[in-house]
């Protein structure tokens, strides 16, 4: 889309193709069934997989493009559009009475892990584009970005023994709620060159502004045992606060675009590519903090007086990462053409030090598109159907928790993410003036 896009979500893919683009039009793409799968083998510990299967409908992008008579060499476009979106709900819960899994005295043990992810990024984006010859264009769009997250993670381990006559209960829990909303802004550039069957585009989109940004963040975590014992209770203790309206702020880092597309008389075939600068480690939140702490003592040690300094610091990093598409449309008949593509989503993710790796559920792993539809042209109107299909290879990542702590030797999990997406795009073209 970066080299040959020719309708109005170049104001998206490339603003500087707006002037070669002949009929101004309204053009509504959507997700109409979108299936979010994960499955992680052993992703709670040994033997406790986690699973996650979310069914999603969302509009992926609605554009318009406009010009007017007496600036004939500039077009005008908007455009809203669902950047990023997840939805992720995970459970997990092991359960053991077997004495002989256990060492000596402890009867019994439950493990419970509970995740909850939901991330919705919008952006608007209104664009114009400038022909500075027939075969060279150039354009600017700015976009107002919408982002919101609501994150929640929960453990809870509980061990039940009796040894030495001394009835135990151990519980100990971790818990974190993470909710922020941001609205910030950004600038993409484009330039876009065609002669005869080749067309060549290439964007620079710039890092974000601040505009506004507020969140809540509350975490918990504890240990206390009920126990004939003083050995046992000794080791108890808390730690827990809330802040609600604090101060956020998410990067969008810097990326630049490029892109080759050859038309010949019934196949156009294109090649893309992007590459996203790497982001620093920064706070996304980082409130001030002033914990409850049962024993008040506990922050004597030096461990412990780290933990409560940035008991509520929420970080975030990201690493470069280059990602590139291939497109082929190849006209069947005289109003149908194939539609095909495939392109990579390889992972930014790197998690800081101290950093929360629960609020990037897409995780470390990369994935694979392949995508394929119709489109059906009439005179004023285009409708398209496919769709997407998106898988990563086996990759072994850490567990995202240990439920069971009778794992045995260590291990690493085994995830297998898929995506399953069936869109429809309709576009309607105005009359040329």
């Amino acid at each position: 889309m970066i080299g040959g896009v020719r309708d109005n979500s170049a104001v998206y893919y490339n603003p500087g193709a707006f002037p070669f683009i002949h009929y101004p039009s309204l053009s509504v793409n959507a997700n109409l069934y979108k299936i979010d799968k994960i499955f992680i083998n052993d992703g709670a510990g040994n033997g406790v997989n986690l699973n996650s299967a979310q069914i999603s409908i969302f509009p992926q992008i609605v554009s318009g493009m406009a010009s007017l008579k007496k600036l004939p060499r500039f077009q005008f476009a908007y455009c809203l559009l669902t950047r990023d979106y997840d939805n992720m709900l995970m459970n997990a819960r092991f359960t053991n009475r077997d004495f002989d899994l256990y060492p000596q005295g402890v009867d019994a043990f439950i493990g419970v892990f509970d995740y909850d992810n939901q991330l919705n990024e919008q952006w608007f984006g209104v664009g114009i584009g400038y022909r500075i010859n027939d075969k060279l264009g150039v354009g600017l769009s700015v976009f107002g970005v919408y982002r919101s997250q609501t994150n929640k993670l929960s453990y809870i381990f509980r061990q039940i023994s009796h040894a030495d006559s001394a009835y135990t209960i151990m519980t100990m829990s971790i818990s974190e709620g993470i909710k922020y909303k941001v609205v910030e802004g950004l600038f993409k550039l484009g330039l876009a060159y065609e002669s005869g069957p080749w067309k060549l585009g290439f964007t620079v989109t710039t890092p974000d502004f601040r505009v506004y940004g507020r969140g809540d963040i509350e975490r918990e975590v504890s240990t206390y045992a009920v126990s004939g014992s003083a050995q046992d209770t000794s080791h108890g203790f808390i730690i827990t606060d809330k802040v609600n309206y604090t101060k956020a702020h998410y990067h969008h880092p810097w990326a630049l675009g490029a892109g080759v597309e050859l038309t010949l008389s019934k196949t156009r075939l294109a090649f893309s590519a992007e590459y996203f600068f790497r982001i620093n480690s920064y706070n996304l939140m980082n409130p001030a903090s002033d914990p409850f702490i049962y024993p008040p003592d506990l922050p004597d040690s030096g461990t412990m007086q780290q933990v409560v300094q940035s008991f509520l610091e929420v970080r975030d990093e990201a690493g470069q990462v280059l990602n590139f598409g291939i497109g082929l449309e190849q006209q069947l008949w005289e109003k149908i053409t194939l539609l095909a593509g495939f392109h990579t989503d390889f992972s930014s993710y790197k998690e800081p030090q101290g950093g929360d790796p629960f609020l990037h559920s897409s995780g470390s792993w990369n994935l694979y598109h392949i995508s394929a539809g119709l489109s059906y042209k009439m005179k004023t109107q285009i409708i398209t159907a496919g769709v997407n299909y998106a898988f990563c290879p086996e990759v072994n990542i850490d567990p995202l928790a240990t439920v069971n702590p009778y794992a045995g030797n260590s291990f690493q999990a085994k995830v297998f993410p898929q995506t399953f997406a069936f869109i429809l795009g309709y576009t309607y073209l105005f009359p040329r003036e």
